[in-house]
């Protein structure tokens, strides 16, 4: 029997694999930037307070635009979004990094940069996530999307490290160029990559763009589960979204560890990703699935709270290591089951519905957790953002499309 026939079938898919890896590329450049990005900060400013309106102005444009990015992919095509996306932010990270080794870095300047990088994301992320399924067969779909994470998010495990040590030997300009290079890494792999039918490319909607948004609201509204698990999202993101970004460096910077400790614990957090891509893409089934994300989405904010308490770097890098996993698992089910139920020429709109109602408060969630970790301090910042993830998920179990999330399909998840 010839080896390719022993490898699991997801492992047989090329173009997939092609894909994967070149975005997985452009994540650990992702990495080094984010290192970078808020690194720098802190060091210009010296304000928490800056950190949080920095994130938050990268966020700010994602969220507003993210369902006007999924009528964009459905009527350009998933493929064709990527490599824009991918060339253009080449092309101005690049730029960047000359500006910062020729000794004109401004807080002015990252600002801006944030800003340009929130608005890609606000198409790129739908279109992702709208392609996937045009390179694999829908009972590999799981899989599939368990290998994503594992060469997207998992790569987390080498971004901030390599970004912190970049920074730490020579500074930001160098770690900037890295993430430059990535993207045209990703952009080169895509372009050998032949899709024959991309969800939203070859019929694109005809209606106006207002009219082809409101559908895919529309369709996700109809969506019991989908309708359920909006606002949840919505409000774990608001809570753990502001003591993840801006609470790690701030807890890395208050005890010492410098960019490298930084880059560790967001290293720590990538690897827990990492085995949760790991867990999902070998088939791992939660029981109950509706009930194991409640329960997962709890011992997040339990862990969050831990988190702004540890006293050591290896604490703080397990710590981060359990959320990781957990968020992973979580993700892959949640994203797999919408995928498959939703047709595929709205895919990219309800993708960006999903994305919309988790990225909506964020933004507000990076800019007053500056502001509480200077009142309260980081450890109050986390305590308080992990309370409300607790809280959160036992008001889910409320919503009875969410409690008995898969119990009919388990082989959805």
């Amino acid at each position: 029997m010839p080896v390719s026939n022993r490898l699991p079938a997801i492992l047989r898919e090329r173009r997939f694999l092609l894909f994967a890896g070149g975005q997985g590329v452009s994540a650990i450049g992702d990495g080094v930037y984010l290192v970078a990005l808020a690194w720098t900060s802190l060091q210009l400013t010296r304000s928490p307070v800056y950190l949080g309106l920095l994130l938050t102005t990268s966020a700010l444009p994602r969220a507003i635009l993210m369902l006007a990015g999924g009528v964009v992919v459905d009527r350009l095509g998933a493929r064709r979004v990527i490599l824009g996306s991918d060339l253009s932010r080449a092309v101005l990270i690049g730029g960047v990094a000359a500006v910062v080794l020729l000794g004109h870095l401004s807080i002015l300047l990252l600002f801006l940069i944030a800003a340009i990088f929130g608005v890609f994301d606000a198409v790129f992320y739908p279109a992702t996530m709208t392609l996937v399924p045009a390179l694999v067969s829908p009972e590999q779909l799981s899989a599939a999307n368990g290998v994503w994470q594992l060469a997207v998010e998992g790569t987390m495990i080498v971004g901030p490290p390599l970004g912190g040590l970049v920074i730490g030997l020579s500074g930001p300009g160098p770690a900037f160029l890295v993430d430059a290079v990535s993207f045209l890494v990703a952009f080169g792999a895509l372009l050998v990559v032949r899709v024959t039918t991309v969800p939203g490319s070859s019929s694109a909607p005809k209606a106006s763009g207002w009219a082809s948004l409101t559908a895919g609201v529309r369709t996700s509204v109809a969506n019991p589960l989908l309708r359920a698990l909006m606002p949840l999202t919505a409000v774990l993101n608001l809570a753990a979204g502001g003591p993840l970004n801006v609470g790690i460096p701030l807890l890395a910077r208050g005890h010492g560890w410098g960019p490298v400790g930084y880059g560790l614990i967001e290293g720590g957090l990538g690897a827990g990703i990492l085995v949760g891509g790991a867990a999902m893409a070998a088939g791992l089934r939660l029981p109950r699935p509706g009930l194991s994300v409640l329960g997962m989405a709890a011992a997040l904010g339990v862990v969050t709270v831990l988190l702004g308490a540890a006293p050591v770097l290896f604490l703080a890098m397990v710590l981060a290591l359990v959320m990781g996993a957990l968020v992973s698992a979580t993700n892959v089910a949640v994203v797999s089951l919408v995928q498959q139920q939703t047709p595929a020429e709205v895919l990219g709109r309800v993708m960006s519905v999903l994305m919309f109602s988790s990225m909506s408060l964020t933004p507000i969630s990076y800019a007053v957790s500056g502001g509480v970790a200077r009142g309260i301090g980081v450890s109050g910042l986390f305590a308080v953002g992990g309370l409300m993830v607790v809280a959160t998920a036992g008001a889910g179990l409320r919503a009875r499309a969410v409690r008995e999330f898969g119990r009919a399909e388990p082989s959805m998840v």
